[in-house]
């Protein structure tokens, strides 16, 4: 297997003109683009933006989630002998020299290496959090037990070697399962300290007072989401720490469940409708 190189976006829903500008930055960075669309209401925009770019696009038909979508873009990949592939999120923005970067890594040669991650922050964050998350390391690179699925070299035989992506999982979780399963195998992960990308996680909700009522920090981190996401991001929180609580290295990650049900509190700050999300996530 050579060390060709690939990237892989998944979509669902994008803002086209932030899909194109995240396209741009890397297409002449790999050999090739793959585009893997969720069943997208403007599935239409996307292929043009796929002919105009000529870039592949796989039309899922429907919504497979993150892990499903990701394993279809592995596997065309793995089939065509690519060593490594880039994946990323459609409103994600990485430096245009982040192959070049990954490359010159002295962990990309490494056979223990698994996936090469990169810095990130979100341009909505508070200038004090983008400091925090961008200043600068003396290290090189940094070993991690967790990381965010965007903005990652992962090598696809190590992808192959565990299974892929756990489907079952769907959306949230999916990436630290991932981590948790690369590490048991016996790799490691390393995050590229002089790579730093622009990445949307969501727009935090802005209700001071309440939150300050509700026990939370005032610059606590929250975003609102719907009861599905509400569901499976407390369900596959607890499948996660049931999983890999007793690993020396993922046992910090582990959740105490009266405290994430204590947590729930903060559905209280989201949009309507709050009952349902409530149920949800007990659920």
């Amino acid at each position: 297997m050579t060390d060709k190189i690939g990237a892989l976006l998944v979509t669902f829903n994008p803002n086209i003109p932030k899909l194109k500008e995240s396209l741009n930055r890397i297409i002449n960075q790999v050999s090739k683009v793959i585009i893997v669309d969720n069943g997208s209401n403007n599935i239409s925009s996307i292929k043009k933006l796929s002919v105009q770019l000529e870039i592949k696009l796989l039309d899922l038909k429907k919504n497979y989630g993150i892990a499903g979508a990701q394993n279809r873009g592995f596997e065309f990949f793995f089939k065509n002998n690519f060593k490594w592939v880039l994946t990323l999120d459609q409103d994600t923005m990485v430096p245009f020299d982040t192959v070049k970067k990954m490359r010159a890594s002295k962990k990309f040669k490494d056979s223990s290496t698994a996936i090469l991650a990169m810095k990130y922050y979100d341009p909505s964050w508070k200038p004090a959090q983008i400091k925090r998350a961008t200043e600068k390391q003396k290290e090189t690179e940094t070993q991690k037990w967790r990381i965010i699925s965007s903005g990652n070299l992962v090598r696809t035989d190590i992808w192959n070697l565990v299974d892929g992506f756990d489907e079952w999982l769907f959306i949230d979780q999916v990436d630290f399962d991932f981590n948790a399963k690369v590490i048991l195998a016996g790799y490691k992960i390393w995050q590229v300290n002089n790579l730093i990308m622009e990445h949307e996680i969501g727009k935090s909700i802005k209700k001071p007072v309440l939150t300050m009522m509700l026990l939370f920090k005032p610059n606590e981190f929250i975003l609102d989401h719907s009861p599905m996401r509400e569901y499976y991001i407390a369900r596959n929180t607890i499948v996660y720490s049931k999983r890999y609580s007793s690993h020396p290295d993922l046992e910090k990650f582990k959740t105490n469940l009266f405290h994430e049900i204590i947590m729930t509190r903060k559905i209280l700050l989201y949009q309507k409708p709050r009952i349902k999300k409530i149920q949800a996530s007990w659920r």
